[in-house]
């Protein structure tokens, strides 16, 4: 499961901009691995104003259904730094 040195191509090198890119924290805000998307909650009753949430890629998929249901607003993290994809949260098809 673990692997002390997973083999090469499954690790970014340092030319990968979430490695590099000082906006991107080094960890998730629901755990330990790197972030891959940026979610912009909408301001809610109680939060009058909107809140980021970085996520990794498995906690992202497993909100979905509240994100979606909260109109929050995505930008993937895994995107080249000159082309971002800030999006509205579909649904999966």
């Amino acid at each position: 499961m673990f692997r002390k040195n997973p083999p090469e191509g499954e690790m970014p090198g340092p030319e990968d901009f979430r490695f590099t890119d000082p906006e991107i924290p080094a960890v998730a805000c629901c755990c330990p691995a790197r972030p891959t998307v940026k979610v912009i909650m909408p301001p809610a009753a109680g939060r009058p104003h909107p809140v980021d949430l970085w996520l990794c890629g498995h906690h992202y998929r497993a909100s979905l259904a509240a994100l979606l249901a909260a109109g929050a607003t995505v930008e993937d993290l895994t995107a080249p730094p000159a082309r971002p994809q800030a999006d509205q949260v579909a649904a999966p098809a």
